[in-house]
């Protein structure tokens, strides 16, 4: 009956009447035969597990068998219609099989920084909803791999429990039901500080990014029973995706309508296509996608929207087969991105019809399809591969042997995470629901919460005092961010409070400095972030006036100024904002601005008239409690920027179109020639901090290793806290190749410097650290060949270890190996060369 009714209602939309009846047949059918004792905990099993009673039977049920044979068989058991049904992304609750016992499963669910999914419900029937970190940009600057690892590990323990607990995504259906894979981290690079996803990703560094994306990888997917996967990431956005829409652009020649950027001159995510040079895809584009599939074991990548170099990334044999799985190594599954496979036809025009971009994503290794999702519909509807793999197979189009690969992915991802064996003894089927924000898990945010906000300002306003912290007087809380809750939290976020899609329960800044005994008057100045009505500005002034300092809260949100779907066009304040700002900063009193962004502000206004600045990205749930607590001088536990601050007229100087990363000015700090607001890097404290090398200054390595001799030298560097308060300091490594050591021609010439490692102390006051320890090889100052190759130079490099504020260098030669240079480390390996140069990479 289940069977039958599934499969006639899966052709139709439904009704809130037809899934009631769906789930209602659902627990008849599985609960059936069971004790009433047992049913309740038999059907929730049954509808996550399968090989449970009834179906033990089968072969790939038998746990004695290797994996790999275990998941043949199964796909061997299954039609060529029920095949696609397994590889639909937000599918569930279809989806299932059950004539074979396979429960639905749902690919899809999103963990940017928690688990968004719908509450759950504690032991006591408390009502208890995913823990939410700041967003990854936020996290970013606390650089630090131990606060990026804890909170992988927090959200692979919470999908555990919610996902026992049957909780749905984020929907008001409470629909789909929560999987065990996650649509995250994002490791795209931050290319442009424009892009209206800034927010998603750590870094514009992609070393940084390398170890954000290990550190979440291995923090999810490792968990206590080390026989059964946690869960599973799913690296995004594969590859060069930065660049949301609209931008008007030239588009491609006749032949190939899909390239020479956007068809039809509208560039958006689903239709650019850059031509990036084999040396940046090498050196920033792929790097943390590699770093995270062969270090940190990533199982779970998801190809993006746009084409590169004339060929849609879920239709790019050498981008999903060559690099990911034949060069790295790649053990998972790949998924699109929702309607990029529909993209390779409709918005590339690189198919000829709708089957034979199925066709081309199927062959170039994309396992996964994520369909259309309608609007006010529970889940997603059946997609392109449901529709037409069948018909494609049997048309001679596509082998049925290249559709039982894209199975293997999937289905041995869902054995390794434990669900064909059985339930009981596995510790992951026993996670408390007392496990969603826990203390520890609360503990664990609010600490990364306090390491990502970055002191960007702080003027002497008196004889040996400066305006932050605040330690006494009437504050001034100004501005149209002061009781702002949602915008905290920026996107991809999952039911924060209980009872309600609302963000009630979120602390705002007025509330937070009030719960910390301050005094504290307020006026909004504002009734809109993007107002430039002034009718409040004289309240506003008069408020400031009446106080002893004045803490000013601008800056963007991600729901109208940048989203995805949305880039910016200009990278100041608002218009109304910077017009607030100059009206109270006459009424002549300290005035601290804390800023609330995804993407940069080029606030050069700010920084010549604010007297303290504290940047806040989207700081989350905790974010307005540990937001007072630093202005309080309660904790002095500041980050570094993670991205190049950039003045206003930066975006007049590059192409948003333009992916070249060392075309002048530049982008990054690696290219950027002239002098930012903020560099990379940078960051304030309370206290001060001393650097001093405790090892030579000249070091030497052999370019290759072999022999007796060590490959490898050892730079010593000691902190020391010679302030009068206890803090947070980050030190930062970075190289550059001095003059002579690389072709002047080449690419890699125009690096400033890159960073190759960094560490993070807490201090006392007075304190010294114990010895920081930085190994560099020759492969540390390896960079690329223009054709793509990672290479070593002989030569001399210059180490920079860095606070931001101080440099300590040493001087370090990398001895040859070869008359012969450079050394190549890893070759690249470029397309197959055709007709047209706009594919070759």
């Amino acid at each position: 009956i289940l069977a039958q009714a599934t499969t006639s209602l899966t052709r139709h939309t439904f009704g809130c009447l037809a899934m009631a009846l769906v789930l209602a047949l659902l627990a008849a059918a599985l609960v059936g035969g069971v004790s009433a004792s047992s049913a309740s905990s038999f059907a929730s099993q049954a509808a996550r597990y399968g090989c449970l009673e009834g179906h033990e039977h089968y072969l790939f049920c038998n746990t004695q068998l290797p994996l790999e044979q275990r998941v043949d068989d199964l796909i061997s058991r299954l039609t060529l219609d029920e095949k696609p049904t397994l590889l639909e992304a937000r599918y569930s609750p279809l989806g299932n099989i059950s004539r074979l016992g396979v429960p639905q499963y749902d690919w899809g669910g999103n963990c940017i920084h928690g688990v968004q999914s719908r509450c759950g419900t504690g032991s006591q029937n408390d009502t208890r909803c995913p823990t939410s970190f700041p967003n990854p940009n936020h996290l970013g600057a606390s650089f630090n791999y131990t606060s990026w690892q804890t909170m992988g590990r927090v959200i692979g323990v919470e999908m555990r429990s919610l996902w026992r607990q049957g909780v749905g995504e984020n929907h008001g259906s409470n629909l789909p039901p929560f999987g065990l894979d996650c649509w995250s981290p994002n490791i795209n690079v931050v290319r442009d500080p424009r892009w209206g996803r800034n927010m998603e990703t750590a870094s514009e560094d992609p070393y940084l990014l390398s170890w954000f994306g290990i550190g979440v990888t291995e923090g999810l997917q490792k968990g206590d029973d080390r026989r059964y996967l946690q869960g599973v990431v799913t690296l995004k956005h594969f590859v060069a995706n930065s660049l949301e829409g609209t931008w008007s652009g030239p588009g491609g020649p006749a032949k190939y309508p899909g390239t020479g950027l956007c068809p039809g001159g509208k560039c958006t995510r689903h239709t650019i296509d850059p031509n990036i040079s084999a040396y940046d895809l090498a050196s920033t584009y792929l790097k943390a996608f590699k770093a995270s599939v062969v270090q940190g074991g990533a199982l779970g990548v998801m190809c993006s929207y746009n084409s590169v170099n004339g060929v849609p990334s879920c239709a790019n044999q050498w981008l999903l087969g060559q690099k990911l799985r034949k060069e790295w190594g790649f053990k998972g599954y790949v998924t699109g991105d929702s309607g990029a496979v529909a993209d390779i036809y409709n918005q590339h025009f690189y198919a000829p019809t709708m089957e034979d971009a199925v066709v081309d994503a199927v062959n170039a290794g994309t396992d996964v399809q994520s369909g259309g999702w309608p609007k006010d519909h529970p889940w997603s509807v059946r997609g392109q591969y449901i529709d037409m793999i069948p018909k494609a197979v049997r048309a001679g189009k596509l082998s049925e042997q290249a559709v039982d690969e894209a199975l293997r992915h999937t289905l041995m991802l869902r054995f390794r995470l434990g669900l064909f064996d059985p339930p009981d003894n596995q510790p992951y089927e026993h996670v408390s629901p007392d496990a969603v924000r826990s203390p520890e898990h609360i503990a664990a945010a609010v600490d990364a919460t306090e390491q990502g906000l970055v002191l960007l300002k702080n003027e002497q306003i008196g004889k040996g005092t400066r305006a932050l912290p605040i330690r006494s007087g009437r504050i001034a809380a100004i501005g149209p961010h002061v009781t702002s809750r949602g915008a905290l939290l920026g996107n991809y976020i999952g039911q924060i409070c209980p009872g309600n899609q609302g963000f009630d329960c979120v602390e705002n800044f007025l509330e937070a400095l009030s719960a910390l005994k301050a005094e504290v008057t307020y006026a909004p100045g504002l009734s809109g972030l993007t107002s430039t009505d002034t009718s409040l500005f004289p309240h506003a002034v008069e408020v400031a006036k009446t106080a002893d300092s004045v803490v000013l809260f601008l800056g963007l949100d991600s729901s109208e100024i940048e989203k995805e779907g949305q880039d910016r066009k200009d990278i100041s304040l608002p218009s109304g904002q910077l017009a607030l700002f100059d009206a109270v900063i006459e009424a002549g009193k300290p005035v601290t601005v804390v800023l609330l962004n995804g993407g940069i502000v080029a606030a050069g206004k700010v920084k010549d008239h604010a007297s303290a600045i504290v940047e806040a990205w989207y700081p989350g749930f905790f974010g307005a409690r540990a937001v007072a607590r630093s202005l309080l001088g309660l904790t002095n536990r500041w980050g570094k920027l993670p991205v190049t601050i950039y003045g206003e007229k930066y975006i007049e100087q590059v192409d948003m179109l333009d992916f070249d990363m060392a075309k002048a000015p530049g982008r990054t700090y690696k290219y950027f020639t002239d002098e930012p607001l903020w560099p990379f890097g940078f960051g304030l404290s309370y206290t001060d901090f001393k650097l001093q090398v405790l090892s030579g200054p000249v070091a030497q390595v052999p370019q290759q290793g072999g022999g007796a001799g060590k490959d490898y030298a050892v730079l010593k560097l000691q902190v020391e806290n010679v302030g009068k308060m206890a803090g947070d300091e980050v030190v930062l490594a970075f190289f550059r190749p001095l003059p002579g050591t690389l072709p002047s021609t080449s690419r890699a010439a125009k690096i400033r410097k890159q960073l190759f490692d960094f560490r993070r102390v807490g201090l006392q006051a007075g304190e010294k650290s114990d010895t920081l320890y930085f190994f560099v090889r020759a492969s540390t100052f390896a960079v690329h060949a223009d054709n793509g190759d990672e290479v070593s130079y002989a030569g001399s490099y210059e180490v920079q270890l860095t606070n931001g504020l101080q440099v300590e260098t040493v001087r370090v030669d990398v001895v040859a190996a070869a008359a012969l240079q450079p050394v190549v480390l890893d070759a690249w390996t470029p397309t197959e060369s055709n007709d047209d140069p706009m594919l070759v990479i």
